[in-house]
């Protein structure tokens, strides 16, 4: 199979192919909340309850106006909560497909995108809570709800490709999978989701040079102040591009082996 074959087989889940990654994520969430009466919203009424909870305890140890911290930090912790989600969950996408992958034939951004998209309309039942806590405290209007669900694009966007290329990689080397965990913990500290970039000024070139810091932006600044992160998304997307071909790259170089090392 040549590249552009093998190209367009992998693309081919964007078109004709989509049902199957559509319907696999609809019945792992489903699987998921088998039983419950509320079902997916359990993920809605937690969101709610953490952002509040820890809202209310960090705006009094770090002095801050409840009413301009709570929206920044709800922002900040349902974005990256669903980044966390989808790089620990996508980069074993292809592992956790092994028996699939191992006796059916078909195109590996299938096992992918059920990840993606799995993540996603998890994403979505705490993205929801936004819209009215950010009303109530006269933040949220249509230009930046429309604006943030841009950003939300951009992010799925650049972060399949991300997770595609990890995949491969935690499918070669299983250490990668909990090195990426821990990174991700460290990351978080590092990244402006319970505090603001101004506070810690000692950290302008960590938080330059740290991709998720756009990521955040492109949802939040919307959502906060009313405009779109242009800048932000400028470096998203050239990110997400230049990993898209990477891990075309990857995928094709390691077609034949990925069902050997599962």
């Amino acid at each position: 199979m040549s590249m552009l074959d093998f190209f367009f087989r992998e693309l081919s889940v964007f078109r004709g192919g989509w049902h199957a990654w559509f319907l696999l994520s609809l019945q792992d969430v489903k699987g998921r909340y088998r039983r419950s009466v509320i079902g997916p919203f359990w993920i809605t009424l937690t969101s709610i309850f953490f952002v509040m909870g820890l809202g209310l305890v960090y705006s009094r140890l770090l002095n801050l106006d409840l009413k301009e911290y709570l929206p920044f930090l709800a922002c900040g912790i349902i974005v990256w909560t669903f980044i966390l989600g989808f790089i620990n969950e996508g980069a074993n996408s292809i592992i956790g497909a092994g028996h699939i992958i191992k006796q059916i034939s078909m195109p590996f951004l299938v096992h992918v995108m059920r990840v993606v998209f799995r993540n996603v309309i998890i994403f979505l039942h705490s993205w929801v809570i936004l819209v009215p806590l950010l009303m109530w405290y006269g933040y949220l209007s249509p230009y930046g709800l429309f604006c943030s669900v841009v950003g939300i694009c951009l992010i799925v966007f650049s972060l399949t490709p991300l997770v595609t290329l990890l995949a491969v990689i935690c499918a070669r080397y299983r250490d990668v999978l909990p090195m990426i965990s821990s990174g991700m913990q460290l990351l978080f500290f590092v990244t402006p989701v319970m505090w603001h970039p101004n506070q810690l000024a000692g950290l302008s070139l960590v938080i330059k040079y740290n991709i998720f810091v756009y990521f955040i932006d492109l949802v939040r600044e919307p959502m906060l102040n009313g405009y779109f992160p242009l800048k932000s998304a400028i470096v998203v997307f050239v990110f997400g591009a230049v990993l898209w071909a990477v891990s075309f790259l990857a995928l094709f170089l390691n077609r034949k082996k990925i069902s050997y090392w599962l």
